[in-house]
């Protein structure tokens, strides 16, 4: 099927990113998780939405499979940093830092039998989903915030976008840009397929953070 003509527009992106803010800002803590078995999409709008966290000094964690060959390829010196010494945790610790002030962000999935913790996902009070697949599922409880956009070309297309309208420049690191702007590559073929104005746009501010689709392009091998 191919996906229709996107109709997102820079007003609707400011919006979510500034709901997206006040609720991260409101919470306790953080938990960020994409699908099982990651590729670089999932992994580099985790990343995204863990870098807004820190901006925001609001504490955060990314539930995810540290085995994951993309997930060694394309982290290997963002870990350089404290910041994501401590960052990456599996599905035990994750559920362990779950409380009532907790915000889930879902990120490149909507079906959440097919997340990296299933179980945190369901004992959570507050959720957050941006994804750009096609809705699969009637949720029991309705996400304090649902960014479903099938127009757009991936999760990191949508994360990337609320980073621009969210952190001042110079604020998202090389290497964070770097993993996002390889989430962008896969999900479009590099640049071939399910590839619109704002997908351009989303590239260019990665690159103006210093991401380099050269360097990005060796996380593929």
């Amino acid at each position: 099927r191919q996906k229709s003509q996107q109709k997102r527009t820079g007003m609707q992106s400011r919006i979510i990113a500034s709901h997206l803010c006040s609720t991260i800002s409101g919470a306790s803590n953080v938990i960020v998780m994409g699908h099982s078995n990651p590729d670089f999409d999932s992994i580099g709008a985790c990343i995204g939405i863990a870098a807004l966290c820190l901006h925001l000094r609001v504490d955060v964690k990314i539930v995810i499979d540290t085995e994951n060959d993309n997930f060694k390829a394309c982290t290997a010196k963002l870990k350089q940093y404290n910041d994501y010494k401590d960052i990456f945790v599996d599905s035990v610790v994750g559920l362990g830092e779950c409380s009532f002030s907790t915000l889930l962000v879902v990120v490149d999935a909507n079906n959440f039998e097919i997340l990296e913790a299933p179980e945190i996902a369901q004992n959570s009070f507050k959720t957050a989903i941006i994804d750009h697949h096609i809705r699969k599922q009637e949720f029991a409880e309705a996400p304090v915030i649902q960014y479903i956009d099938p127009t757009a070309s991936s999760a990191s297309e949508l994360v990337s976008e609320i980073l621009e309208f969210s952190l001042p420049a110079g604020v998202l690191r090389k290497e964070e840009a770097n993993v996002l702007m390889s989430g962008i590559m896969l999900d479009t073929n590099n640049f071939t397929r399910s590839v619109g104005t704002r997908t351009f746009a989303a590239a260019l501010y990665l690159r103006g953070c210093g991401a380099s689709t050269e360097y990005a392009r060796t996380f593929f091998s």
